[in-house]
């Protein structure tokens, strides 16, 4: 299920990056530009600056009586071609820190565990096998870095974010499906408006003012 996740990351990037890569000013075509504000910008250790949609923070309470799962994902592409991703799973109180350290692994992903994917032009997409991926939340951006790995893999990365949170059915009446769910239970419904219970603790880290 990850790795089908990162595809489907991985294919929004593409699209997303038609402002991706390194921006130009065009006064001055040696000095890089500013991104947009609305850009996801993932900066590697070799010097390859890719660009992105917002990440996603998704938060997901499969039991209504238990602790939420929450995932962090995001994904950015090259002009040239290429693409990094990541996606961790966090501990539940990164909803209270804002903030996560994570081991990046290369296998399936448990919590307080991330992956990290590149994609090149040609061949096959790699996975790091070590090292640690730290972000933070803080005035409204999301900020971090991955170390410990290769110069492919270690990059720093700063941009916007969006959260969504799906709650079991029981806890609101009417919402869209949740994508996400396979599982035999019935599907989770996302709160858009973050108006149950359950989701009403982020509507500020959401940026909806309640």
């Amino acid at each position: 299920m990850h790795t089908m996740f990162f595809y489907a990351l991985i294919a929004a990037a593409g699209v997303a990056s038609a402002c991706g890569g390194t921006p130009v000013n065009p006064g001055n075509p040696g000095q890089e530009r500013v991104a947009p504000p609305d850009t996801f910008i993932v900066t590697t250790a070799g010097g390859t600056r890719l660009a992105g949609a917002a990440a996603r923070v998704d938060i997901r309470y499969s039991d209504a009586g238990r602790e939420p799962e929450v995932e962090i994902a995001f994904s950015a592409s090259a002009d040239g071609g290429g693409s990094w991703a990541t996606q961790s799973v966090a501990p539940a109180d990164f909803l209270k820190t804002l903030s996560l350290s994570a081991v990046v692994v290369s296998g399936p992903v448990a919590r307080g565990q991330a992956s990290v994917q590149l994609n090149r032009q040609e061949g096959s997409p790699s996975f790091a096998s070590g090292g640690v991926l730290q972000l933070r939340i803080q005035g409204g951006r999301m900020a971090g870095e991955t170390s410990g790995t290769s110069a492919d893999f270690t990059a720093r990365f700063e941009g916007p974010f969006v959260v969504t949170c799906a709650v079991p059915p029981a806890s609101l009446a009417t919402a869209a499906p949740a994508s996400t769910s396979n599982d035999a239970r019935l599907p989770l419904v996302v709160d858009e408006q973050f108006e149950s219970a359950l989701c009403q603790p982020y509507a500020s880290l959401a940026g909806r003012s309640r």
